[in-house]
């Protein structure tokens, strides 16, 4: 049974999610070489709030796929080789984010990965938009979940498939595909706002 301390938080969240849906935001998310400092995107998707696509798209990145990264997401060198790369990308996303609202499942990896993409091919740091407004549903919904963690002195983080199954929602059949996984997060954000 949940404490009213746990209600409280929860409607806070709620009022949040809700602000952040009332803005129109967009969804976004990659899919990448890999975790490390030198990983590219190798997949983007951005999405609008009422689901459709804006973007969604392979990106051919400077350096192969590692088998790890492949075991992932599923998407192979063969895959991206006739992709545009992060450089020709970049203009539709400047297009699209220019100081918009966009939320992310874990903003602090996906934002830096569009840096990453960009010093890759040479281009300045913010080559693709001015500053969005980044929102992280993951962040927003360790305080909805509300699991404290007391090494970090913060709410626990969840993976993205662990909120949303805690939420009810179903997953969707090509998770860790970049549009899908946009597509989850808009629902993660809709199912806390209460919709």
């Amino acid at each position: 049974m949940a404490s009213h301390a746990d209600a409280d938080r929860q409607a806070t969240v709620q009022r949040w999610a809700r602000q952040w849906l009332d803005r129109d935001p967009l969804f976004l998310d990659t899919e990448t070489t890999g975790l490390e400092n030198h990983a590219e995107i190798c997949e983007i998707a951005v999405l609008a709030a009422d689901g459709s696509s804006l973007v969604d798209t392979l990106v051919r990145p400077t350096g192969p796929i590692p088998d790890g990264a492949r075991g992932v997401h599923g998407i192979s060198d063969n895959d991206v080789r006739d992709a545009p790369t992060f450089a020709e990308v970049a203009p539709w996303l400047r297009d699209v984010l220019d100081r918009r609202e966009v939320v992310i499942y874990n903003a602090d990896y996906d934002t830096r990965l569009l840096t990453q993409s960009a010093q890759a091919r040479r281009l300045p740091p913010q080559s693709w938009g001015r500053p969005p407004t980044f929102r992280c549903a993951m962040r927003l919904y360790a305080e909805y979940h509300g699991a404290w963690n007391p090494s970090r002195g913060a709410y626990a983080w969840h993976k993205q498939h662990a909120a949303a199954r805690a939420l009810g929602l179903a997953l969707p059949d090509d998770l860790h595909r970049a549009r899908a996984d946009a597509e989850l997060c808009r629902r993660i954000v809709r199912k806390m706002a209460g919709d």
